[in-house]
């Protein structure tokens, strides 16, 4: 009875978060489209408008953080009027001068001041000045505060001009506090950018550390990262031995790749051991990864890898390839290789790693030709990706030896290979061995089979071969490109040192949301994701990207999303998925959705809109595994994990969704 009573009342909760309120739904099918409007236009005075109004102002204010200004004294002037952390967040990518830089140092002295959103704008644009005036101010009231503030303090610490004395400050706060948060925060910019603490300093958050125990593993992530270049064993002897195997996946990552990265000492032999056996597939592939990098670790881990991962049947294929290539002879198990790789095509990176260690570059190279060959797309996208990078591993005399064979190989495949491939195979033509001096038209009729917009990755790939090889002879090609006013195009053109004139852009035309069927959808829907690892729900934001949100909507609904696979995972960083199209991270959907900005932090479970560019969103997201504080008002966010984490730590490229839907059915 108590099980029925139980679900039940969770699909009460779960059908009223489908609903709207009366003023939600006047607000998405009134208010928010006469501001989308502006914001489709990137309409600067329009957007600022509709910062006045009460129901619109957080929404237009994170317009502004992706809309560009011309009179940035102005939009300051406004933001301090309008005072809340969301209008402060505007300011966070425009050009600030020396001179409103003092303005703000102004601002921090005032009553009254939202110091989250001060702090947030001075963390991006501060100096040394800025630095010593948050170090030295007083503590800020409410934890947000705090945050941005330490943040803000974290960001500057990454400045080469860091004195000794200000590294010590910095420490000495991010140890006041044992709230994982606000160390993280304090540490951010020592732990990004600083290779080692000054000596001292070093020895001084030793003796803190002693007793310092800090409230979440992400903390200990941080300060682990900084001990280990000088002090590993002190870094690795904080945790017990049998720690290890149930670590905190971020943890253990970084303690993988720390010990991958510096000298290393006989626990380290020990510590990776112990992750061997850890239940998370990313933590055992980081940690054979490290193995890989201390060739001298081999002869005592030999057994252990394959006893461990390599020979167990039950363990992924992912891991078992990986463990194959780190062992000093993966030749003898070259059968079993083979029967791992099998046809899925997000192993072959994995294989191909194995292969080049057994076969000879005769041998190797008749691998890729037959891949490159494959009906499969995707065996054939990994395989002329591989082939690029093994051509450019080559010795002089070896590319002497195998050039006729890989030029005809090239030439063979060009008039088959859509934007993907044309994208990885780019330094390929830039070899002269392989389009020759006086093969411009080579490439110039190979060109002339992809269009613009749909091709422009192929076209930013391209025109950088062209820039460094056939200046003179593409430059009317590059003139009639540039004509088409393209600004994405136009803009790499520009830093790919070709010399093209501002012009107007023509506006980009995005899919319109449809506002109707978002307030059935409600504020707060719930997207699942049933994957081959496990489900996933998102918690969705709609107030906050209603464009996005509208565009995968019609994709969930469509069934798109089915069977689309993770096509992108960097342990620490992100999974990435749906890419409806290619499946490689170069395709999308038929539509575009602008940059929905907004001051929410990329913390560890959000969820993101891959792009490349601002106004460039289509249907690929991202989960985050870590925060990552650089992401924040660049990418739009769509909402929050708020159920099955522990999956999307499992999650291994070639893993996929087998099945996305909304939580609830919805009426049509």
């Amino acid at each position: 009875m108590y099980m029925i009573f139980g679900a039940f009342f969770l699909l009460l909760i779960a059908t009223n978060c489908t609903k709207t309120t009366p003023e939600q739904t006047e607000l998405l099918t009134v208010d928010y489209p006469e501001l989308y409007t502006s914001v489709f236009e990137r309409d600067e005075q329009g957007i600022l408008g509709a910062t006045n109004s009460d129901l619109l102002s957080t929404q237009a204010w994170n317009a502004m953080i992706n809309t560009q200004t011309e009179d940035i004294e102005g939009l300051i002037q406004k933001v301090r009027e309008a005072n809340t952390k969301e209008a402060w967040a505007s300011l966070w990518f425009k050009e600030i001068e020396e001179a409103q830089l003092n303005v703000l140092h102004q601002y921090w002295q005032e009553e009254g001041i939202n110091k989250a959103g001060l702090a947030s704008v001075l963390g991006l644009h501060g100096n040394m000045e800025t630095l010593s005036m948050l170090l030295n101010s007083e503590n800020t009231s409410g934890f947000e505060d705090g945050f941005e503030t330490a943040l803000a303090i974290g960001r500057l610490s990454a400045s080469d001009e860091l004195s000794k004395e200000d590294e010590m400050a910095i420490i000495e706060k991010a140890f006041s506090s044992t709230n994982g948060r606000l160390i993280q925060a304090h540490l951010y910019g020592i732990y990004r950018t600083r290779k080692e603490l000054d000596e001292g300093n070093e020895q001084k958050m030793l003796e803190m550390l002693e007793n310092f125990y800090p409230d979440t593993p992400a903390a200990e992530q941080y300060i682990t990262r900084i001990l280990m270049p000088n002090n590993m064993d002190v870094a690795l002897f904080r945790f017990e031995l049998d720690e290890y195997q149930t670590m905190d996946v971020q943890l253990a990552i970084e303690i993988s790749r720390g010990i991958a990265r510096y000298p290393h000492t006989k626990h380290a032999v020990v510590v990776l051991n112990a992750m061997l056996d850890h239940v998370n597939p990313n933590v055992i592939i980081e940690s054979l990864i490290a193995i890989q990098s201390k060739p001298e670790l081999l002869g005592e881990l030999d057994r252990a890898i394959l006893n461990k991962v390599g020979l167990i049947r039950g363990v992924e294929p992912s891991l078992r390839l990986e463990a194959i290539n780190t062992i000093r002879n993966p030749g003898q198990y070259e059968d079993i290789v083979y029967e791992l790789a099998g046809e899925d095509p997000y192993l072959r990176p994995k294989f191909y790693n194995v292969l080049k260690k057994t076969l000879s570059n005769t041998e190797f190279l008749e691998q890729l030709k037959s891949d490159i060959a494959s009906e499969q797309r995707l065996i054939k996208f990994f395989g002329i990706q591989e082939l690029a990078g093994w051509w450019e591993n080559l010795e002089e005399d070896q590319k002497t030896e195998f050039q006729s064979e890989v030029k005809q190989e090239v030439r063979e495949v060009l008039g088959s290979v859509d934007r993907s491939m044309t994208f990885v195979m780019a330094s390929l033509l830039r070899d002269s061995l392989i389009i020759e001096d006086s093969e411009y038209y080579v490439i110039e009729d190979f060109l002339t089979r992809f269009k613009l917009p749909e091709d422009i990755e192929v076209y930013q790939a391209i025109t950088s071969v062209l820039k460094d090889r056939f200046e003179d002879d593409a430059q009317a090609l590059i003139d009639s490109l540039a004509a088409l006013g393209n600004s994405a195009l136009n803009q790499t053109l520009r830093n790919q040192g070709w010399e093209i004139e501002e012009g107007a852009a023509p506006s980009t035309v995005f899919r319109k949301p449809d506002w109707r069927r978002l307030t059935k959808l409600g504020i707060s829907p719930v997207l699942i994701l049933e994957t081959n690892k496990g489900d996933i729900l998102i918690q969705m934001d709609v107030l906050t990207a209603p464009a996005t949100i509208s565009g995968m909507d019609s994709l969930v609904t469509a069934r798109v999303y089915n069977r689309v696979p993770f096509h992108r995972v960097i342990p620490n960083f992100v999974i990435q998925g749906g890419d409806i199209e290619t499946q490689d991270g170069f395709g999308g959907p038929d539509y575009v959705v602008p940059t929905e900005g907004s001051a929410t932090h990329y913390f560890r479970g959000k969820v993101g809109i891959a792009s490349a560019g601002t106004d460039t969103e289509g249907s690929q997201f991202f989960v985050m595994h870590d925060w990552m504080p650089h992401l924040t008002g660049r990418y739009t966010i769509i909402g929050e994990v708020i159920e099955g984490m522990e999956v999307v730590d499992r999650i291994v490229r070639g893993d996929y969704i087998e099945k996305a839907y909304w939580q609830v059915s919805l009426i049509e």
